[in-house]
């Protein structure tokens, strides 16, 4: 149990959401900005519509971009928010412009399944190899020729019963390992922004996750019906 607790310690270590907030590129007179808890947001209110985030560095499954999105319908008609449709550009010092992957909580569900399916392969290598060795056991014995030289018997022994514990323990830190690799999952798709109507009086908040690469700025683009709209984030 311990070691299915230590594997795990190490994963998450590596996938640990320790996150630095980024600056705004103040170059948008439409922008409003507010600070929550220490944490900058910006807004933009167009049509009755208010749409605000926020922009952090994290390490979760590889190093992303997490932009907390809030959308406030205060119109007299329903809206529309699609997931699919927000994207994400990344100015470089060069110049040039990158489009970045924006994933949806499908498509981050799927990296996630991808890293804990090659942990998980590995952890089982691993475990059962100890498993399989731990009925064996070696001794030693030294004797005498009659010419009076020592030499050393090495003799290997098998228990039957000690490998089937082993393998039991074995199994119940792969089951355990396993269920608390699902649980991360399910925690992670708490808040994930899926499609949603909203009503009016509504709002919702929620965030995505946006791969990271070096640059400058940072447009976020988050389409609500036939508005886009777009937040500059400073990420150098």
């Amino acid at each position: 149990m311990k070691k299915a607790n230590l594997i795990l310690l190490l994963l998450l270590w590596s996938i640990a959401c320790h996150s630095q907030a980024i600056d705004e590129a103040a170059n948008d007179t439409t922008i409003t900005t507010e600070y929550n808890d220490g944490v900058l947001w910006l807004y933009e209110d167009i049509e009755n519509v208010t749409v605000g985030t926020t922009c952090y560095k994290i390490k979760d499954y590889g190093k992303q971009y997490q932009i907390h999105i809030y959308i406030y319908n205060h119109s007299d008609t329903p809206l529309l928010f699609d997931p699919t449709k927000v994207s994400a550009s990344l100015a470089t010092k060069t110049g040039d412009t990158l489009q970045l992957q924006v994933y949806t909580n499908e498509m981050f569900q799927k990296k996630v399944r991808r890293s804990q399916t090659w942990a998980m392969a590995l952890y089982g290598f691993s475990t059962g190899l100890s498993a399989g060795m731990a009925g064996y056991s070696t001794s030693y014995s030294t004797t005498y020729s009659p010419n009076g030289l020592p030499y050393t018997t090495v003799t290997q022994h098998y228990d039957a019963n000690a490998a089937f514990q082993a393998n039991m323990v074995a199994s119940h830190q792969i089951q355990t390992l396993g269920n608390m690799m699902k649980n991360e999952r399910e925690v992670k798709e708490q808040g994930y922004l899926k499609m949603n109507t909203i009503h009016p009086g509504e709002c919702i908040v929620g965030y995505m996750n946006i791969k990271r690469k070096k640059g400058t700025i940072m447009t976020v683009f988050i389409p609500v019906n036939d508005v886009v709209y777009s937040f500059d984030w400073d990420v150098r």
